[in-house]
């Protein structure tokens, strides 16, 4: 019998789940699970603090510049080190804060919520310094067409804001259709989106921005009452589609109406995992190459996510399919690899003794091509990094199934469909759904590819576990040998 790892559904009861039981630091492939991989650090210093957001950008000559910021500093990555661009300005982002960056141009505005918003010119500034004209303090920000559009004001939560058109540093309301909106309904701001058109998330609403000129500017539509997003920086637009976590769970909208994406999938687990005192550190994050949606948080049992966020809930558009990763980081960022020339190598930080010869990281790997998407992450040691070190220990379970239905089952062997020889596994068991499951010791690999079990019970669910810094490339299924026994 061939059983395929279905997509997570912790939501449901393991008992006849339709789909997989744990998929743990792996994340979705189609028809498949595969690796995924612990933090190799890019960066070889680090943040003062613990860092609060990041972000990169590449300049219209192409060259890649990577920014961070933490509790009171700005840094610019700089051959490989992060430098103080604070500009002589010590900021005071809230402990639970976040900084943010869009760009408008070739200026990137940096903004925390709390300080004057900052400004760098891409391939021309030495330091941060306040962004002119007067714009307000702001916790949100998107380019709409030919503005830049703010939300949530420090005394005004519910305000939008935005520039002059085609300039970033002119803000006077009623100058060259620079105004703002109040938002009576809906409450706080949560979140904005740009484009061709805006979405502006509230608390209980969602708000579409078109722009119409003249002297009304901007004309404001609801698309979704009685949902919003939840504080944090957790939405995320990938093309015309935005995914976003509400008060009930996770959606996304394409512009006009929102569809739930983990209803009876993940998430009632989210938010009994979640540090809900913390929730405000939720993450959202995209890897182009995967496909992968990602919302890094703080769990409710992790040992240090009263300082660290410890996991990454982890969806993937094409197959509609989850999974989760723990592993304890700062933030995760929208990155670009800075790339490196062979003379840097012997500066590369995961080598340690300026040695080439001792980069564990393959040669092969994409970090080391200059202007590719994907995600970054500041560790533990608030070093910047990407997920390209060992492939982290994974453990996939399938649903609890009876083999041969109204039957007890013999299970003699069970075969992983995975294409590594480390794997090992174990059969959790009962006889009863009402039983306490009893799990068998762990069994490893024989040269004909089978895992050799003796257990007879009604109930079987296998526990398939890969050993961290294994290489493998997909883990698709079992094959299950066993032999139908009698009724009792």
């Amino acid at each position: 019998m061939q059983l395929p790892f279905g997509e997570w559904l912790p939501d449901l009861p393991d008992h006849i789940n339709p789909g997989a039981t744990q998929a743990r630091n792996v994340f979705p492939a189609v028809t498949s699970y595969r690796p995924f991989n612990n933090i190799a650090a890019t960066s070889s210093n680090a943040t003062d603090a613990r860092a609060q957001g990041g972000k990169a950008f590449k300049s219209d000559s192409g060259v890649v510049s990577i920014f961070a910021g933490d509790k009171t500093k700005l840094y610019k990555l700089t051959g490989n080190a992060f430098v103080d661009e604070s500009g002589g300005t010590t900021f005071a982002t809230d402990s639970e804060g976040y900084w943010d960056f869009i760009r408008f141009g070739e200026a990137v505005v940096a903004f925390n919520g709390v300080d004057a918003p900052q400004a760098w010119t891409l391939d021309t500034s030495s330091d941060f310094a306040a962004l002119s004209g007067s714009p307000p303090v702001f916790r949100h920000a998107a380019v709409i067409g030919n503005f830049i559009v703010t939300g949530h004001q420090p005394t005004l939560q519910n305000k939008v804001q935005w520039s002059s058109f085609n300039s970033a540093t002119s803000w006077t309301v009623g100058t060259n259709q620079s105004d703002s909106e109040v938002l009576p309904e809906g409450g706080v701001i949560t979140g904005l989106t740009g484009g061709q058109y805006g979405l502006i998330f509230q608390e209980s609403r969602i708000t579409r921005m078109d722009y119409r000129g003249g002297n009304v500017v901007f004309q404001f539509r609801r698309i979704e009452d009685n949902r919003g997003a939840v504080q944090g920086k957790n939405v995320i637009q990938v093309g015309n589609m935005v995914y976003f976590l509400s008060e009930d769970g996770f959606y996304v909208t394409d512009g006009s109406s929102a569809k739930p994406i983990g209803a009876n999938k993940v998430d009632r687990f989210f938010y009994n995992d979640l540090k809900f005192a913390l929730r405000e550190r939720v993450r959202a994050s995209y890897d182009h190459e995967n496909k992968l949606i990602m919302w890094s948080y703080p769990s409710a049992t992790g040992n240090n996510s009263g300082t660290l966020n410890d996991k990454i809930l982890i969806f993937h558009i094409a197959s509609n399919r989850w999974s989760i990763v723990e592993l304890e980081h700062e933030v995760i960022i929208d990155y670009l690899s800075p790339g490196f020339t062979l003379e840097e190598l012997d500066d590369y930080p995961a080598s340690g003794t300026n040695d080439i010869d001792a980069i564990t990281v393959s040669f092969d790997s994409p970090i080391f091509i200059g202007g590719l998407r994907t995600v970054g992450a500041f560790g533990t040691d608030h070093k910047l990094g990407s997920f390209n070190g060992d492939a982290l220990e994974a453990e996939i379970g399938t649903s609890e199934t009876e083999l041969f239905p109204m039957n007890r089952s013999l299970v003699t062997h069970v075969r992983p469909i995975v294409d590594t020889t480390a794997a090992t596994g174990t059969l959790s068991f009962r006889n009863r759904v009402a039983d306490t499951v009893t799990n068998t010791a762990a069994s490893s690999m024989h040269a004909t590819g089978t895992m050799p079990f003796h257990k007879s019970a009604r109930y079987f669910k296998f526990n398939l576990t890969i050993p961290a810094a294994t290489t493998w490339s997909d883990a698709q299924g079992i094959d299950i040998e066993a032999i139908k026994e009698g009724y009792r």
